[in-house]
C-alpha cells in the first residue's frame, strides 16, 4: 500500500471545484455507485440480474433528467447523462492494484500494461486479475518521489513513460496560472524514460537534467520512426523528442492546447493526453482548462499543422483512444464518464458512467479488440487508499455508424 502523502496539486484540485461537482451530481442524479446498481466490484452483470439492472438504470436516468430541468450549469446536465441501456453491455474489474493506476498501453501481443501513479511502478495485467512487476521509474529508491503517468510502446517493444518529479510547489501548482513548480530548479528528474524490451533496464530519454524545460510530462505517443510525442500539462504544449533523445522540440503550443484567461473548468491546465492515428497523419489530444478534443494534422515535413477543435460541451478530460475506424474515445475524469465520437465529432455516444460501470475518476483508455479498458485514478479521494485502485474493462457498447 502506498504511504499517505501530503496534498498534491491533484488533491488540491479535487478538494475545491471537484468536490462541488461530485456533490451536486449526486444530489441531481441520486445514488449512482456501480455497487448500488448491482455491479459487483470484481464481476460483470450476470444474466439473471441484467434486465432488472437496466430497468433500474433507465428509471434513475429519467428521474435525473426530471430533476435537472430547472438547473442551468452545463456540468450538472452532463452529470446526469445516461448511457444507452443494452443487454449486450458488460463492465468488469480487470485488476485490483496496490496503488491508483494512471497510464495504459497494449503491447504487440495484446498484453495490457499500466503505471502506478504514486509508487512509480509499471506492471502488466493478467486475464485472471493478477499483475506482474515490470519496472520502477526512475528507480525503486525514488518510489513515491514523483508521479508516473502515460506510457506507450515503440515497434520494438520498448516502453516509454512520462514522469513528473515532485516539487515543493505542487500543492498550488494546479490552481496557480504561473505554475511555480515549472520553475523549480531543484526538480531534475521530470521527463520521458525508456524501458528496454528485453533487459527491462530503465534509462532517461530526455529530462530536465538534460536542460529541457519540461513542466508536467503527462502522456506519450510513439510513431513508427521512434519519435516521442509528449504532452506537457502546465507548459502547455506537445513536445517532439527524437528516438535517441538528442533532439527535443516544442512541436505545438497552439492556443487550443492552452487555457484561456478564465478557463471554463476553473483550472489553468492545458493539453493532457494524446493519441496518434494509425496512418500517422494526425494527433488527437484532449485538454483540461477549456476542455476540448483537438485534432492536429502532421505536415509532410513532420511539423504541426493548424489544429482543429472538435465539438464542445465536455468537462475536463484525462484519456483518449482511437479505434481502427477513427472513432474517438475520451474519458471525462470529473464526471466519471466515457464517450465515443465519430471521426469528425458530429456524433457522440455516452458509453459508460457510474450507472453502468464501476468508474472512479477514469483516465487513460486502451482498446484490446472489442474490449475498452480504463484506469481508475480515483484522485478526488483524500487518500490513494480510499480510491478503488482498479482497471475496468467493458464491451458491447454502441459506436457511431
Amino acid at each position: 500500500m502506498p504511504a499517505v502523502r501530503k496534498p498534491t496539486a491533484r488533491s488540491m484540485m479535487a478538494s475545491t471545484r471537484i468536490t462541488y461537482v461530485k456533490r451536486k451530481a449526486k444530489e441531481t442524479a441520486g445514488p449512482s455507485s456501480a455497487r448500488k446498481n448491482g455491479l459487483a466490484r470484481d464481476d460483470t452483470l450476470n444474466s439473471s440480474n441484467r434486465d432488472e439492472s437496466l430497468t433500474s438504470i433507465a428509471r434513475k436516468c429519467y428521474l435525473a433528467r426530471m430533476k435537472i430541468r430547472t438547473l442551468i450549469p452545463l456540468v450538472l446536465v452532463l452529470a446526469a447523462a445516461c448511457p444507452p441501456a443494452s443487454a449486450q453491455f458488460k463492465a468488469w474489474v480487470m485488476a485490483e492494484l496496490p496503488d491508483t493506476p494512471e497510464g495504459l498501453a497494449v503491447d504487440s501481443n495484446g498484453n495490457i500494461y499500466t503505471t502506478l501513479l504514486h509508487m512509480g511502478e509499471i506492471v502488466t495485467l493478467k486475464d485472471d486479475g493478477t499483475y506482474e512487476h515490470v519496472a520502477w521509474v526512475p528507480s525503486k529508491e525514488e518510489s513515491g518521489k514523483g508521479d508516473l503517468i502515460g506510457l506507450d510502446f515503440d515497434k520494438a517493444g520498448n516502453i516509454y513513460v512520462a514522469y513528473k518529479a515532485h516539487s515543493k510547489y505542487d500543492r498550488e501548482d494546479f490552481v496557480n496560472p504561473l505554475h511555480p513548480a515549472c520553475r523549480d530548479a531543484t526538480v531534475t528528474r521530470s521527463g520521458v524514460y525508456k524501458i528496454d524490451a528485453k533487459a527491462r533496464k530503465v534509462s532517461p530519454l530526455a529530462t530536465r537534467a538534460d536542460g529541457w524545460p519540461f513542466c508536467y510530462p503527462d502522456d506519450v505517443a510513439i510513431d513508427s520512426s521512434g519519435n516521442v510525442y509528449m504532452t506537457d500539462l502546465t507548459y502547455s504544449g506537445i513536445w517532439k523528442i527524437s528516438a535517441d533523445g538528442k533532439k527535443v522540440d516544442m512541436w505545438s503550443a497552439h492556443p487550443l492546447l492552452n487555457w484561456s484567461a478564465k478557463p471554463y473548468s476553473g483550472f489553468p491546465l492545458g493539453v493532457n493526453d494524446l493519441a496518434l492515428d494509425k496512418q500517422e497523419k494526425n494527433i488527437y489530444a484532449v485538454t483540461d482548462g477549456d476542455p476540448l478534443i483537438v485534432k492536429l494534422p502532421i505536415k509532410e515535413d513532420g511539423t504541426a499543422a493548424e489544429p482543429v477543435a472538435l465539438p464542445y460541451g465536455f468537462s475536463a478530460f484525462d484519456g483518449i483512444e482511437l479505434d481502427a475506424k477513427g472513432n474517438i474515445y475520451v474519458s471525462e475524469i470529473l464526471l466519471n464518464q466515457i464517450w465515443v465520437l465519430s471521426p469528425d465529432g458530429s456524433q457522440r455516444i455516452l458509453i459508460a458512467n457510474r450507472m453502468n460501470a464501476p468508474l472512479d475518476n477514469n483516465t487513460s483508455l486502451v482498446l484490446k479488440g472489442d474490449v475498452l479498458c480504463t484506469a481508475n485514478l480515483g484522485f478526488t479521494h483524500a487518500k490513494p487508499q480510499d480510491a478503488d485502485r482498479t482497471v475496468v474493462c467493458m464491451k458491447g457498447f454502441p459506436v457511431p455508424q
